[in-house]
């Protein structure tokens, strides 16, 4: 199992969550032009954007008076998502360890691209909601690093007028299986171990993978039914700190849906592990926020109706674990993969000649012709 860590940036938080807060309103930012097409697979390695095309994400900050002077991006510790006016969603683990106190001492910022601009809406929380079990129990907990039933939502002192997102319904399911193409905003660090967070909102492309490529991952630890399996086609980024509780959104006939809440991955932010965001539209935990939204603010956060084309052809990578390159490069074709560099390990055990690893895992789904690099026993 790989070294996972879920992705929340927390180092001021703990210093400033300490006394109430205070609220201040702004007038809200123009929209700005579209992302483009050329983001990629996710905030580390993506792509500035505007908030006008993702109205719904807003920064989980702690309050201004609690650090005067210091800037909304030295605040920020996780992302969210706007379902109704005064209703907030995000990752569990932002706040599970807060006291009510605390949780009262969250500014939400949106309508924002720059944190630090001072546009859009800051409002306080005024109260959390978590998913219980019959015992009246948290069923939120975290296991190695990974983090189960990894969903929160804020209530609001006042209302946020930006756009609203809805999780996709029960008839969307369609439109984010395996191989659908998904969108990942937020103002996470961009690289590893980095003590800043980007200026502007970024933006990303990612893939939704089959939950087999992440049970070979994380073991146990992913648990099918409320988690989702994603990366990059290209490997190459990785979710990052900061990202937390921000939205996971698919395109649809109907606009956009909510479908994921970034939640854990890898902690040195490699882009050939597979990142895990909440499943927030799969039936358990969708059926809760749906209910939990309707008796706080008399909304349905659910949408129906819209549809996608098909997934892409991708390159699905087989495992070629023992076989010898040729036999490799023939079953990589049949996968829409190519071989790449062949390298040799002269001090791995195994049979000489025969494949002892290679460069991603089985099940990812990577570009058409995808060149798979791999190491062979000397």
């Amino acid at each position: 199992m790989v070294n996972r860590a879920a992705l929340l940036w927390c180092g001021l938080l703990a210093a400033f969550l300490l006394a109430t807060p205070s609220t201040a309103d702004a007038a809200t930012e123009d929209p700005a032009p579209s992302a483009g097409r050329g983001a990629s697979a996710s905030i580390v390695g993506g792509r500035d954007t505007t908030i006008g095309q993702w109205p719904w994400q807003v920064a989980l900050t702690a309050a201004r008076r609690l650090a005067p002077g210091t800037l909304a991006s030295r605040r920020f510790f996780c992302g969210g998502s706007v379902l109704a006016p005064r209703l907030v969603i995000t990752a569990g683990h932002c706040v599970a360890n807060l006291t009510k106190r605390q949780i009262r001492t969250i500014e939400i910022i949106s309508g924002r691209t720059r944190l630090n601009s001072g546009r859009g809406q800051v409002v306080r929380v005024t109260g959390l909601r978590m998913p219980l079990d019959g015992t009246g129990k948290r069923r939120y907990r975290g296991l190695a690093g990974a983090a189960d039933w990894d969903v929160a939502l804020l209530t609001l002192a006042s209302p946020l007028t930006v756009e609203p997102i809805k999780l996709a319904g029960p008839d969307e399911a369609a439109v984010w299986t395996p191989g659908h193409v998904a969108w990942t905003t937020g103002w996470g660090i961009t690289r590893a171990f980095a003590d800043r967070v980007p200026a502007k909102l970024q933006v990303a492309r990612q893939v939704l993978m089959g939950d087999g490529l992440c049970r070979r991952s994380d073991g146990i630890a992913f648990q099918a039914a409320r988690m989702l399996c994603l990366g990059g086609a290209r490997g190459h980024a990785s979710a990052c700190s900061g990202d937390s509780g921000g939205p996971l959104v698919v395109k649809t006939s109907d606009g956009y849906r909510l479908v994921g809440l970034t939640s854990y991955g890898d902690g040195a932010c490699r882009g050939y592990i597979p990142s895990v965001d909440t499943r927030v539209s799969g039936e358990q935990i969708r059926r809760w926020v749906a209910s939990t939204a309707l008796k706080l603010t008399g909304e349905n956060v659910v949408g129906t109706g819209g549809t996608a084309g098909p997934a892409p052809n991708w390159c699905r990578i087989p495992s070629v674990f023992g076989l010898k390159p040729a036999q490799a490069r023939r079953k990589l074709k049949n996968h829409n993969c190519r071989l790449g560099k062949v390298r040799t390990d002269p001090w791995a055990a195994g049979k000489a000649g025969r494949i002892i690893g290679y460069s991603r895992l089985p099940g990812w789904l990577a570009s058409p012709g995808f060149k798979l690099n791999v190491w062979i026993a000397s």
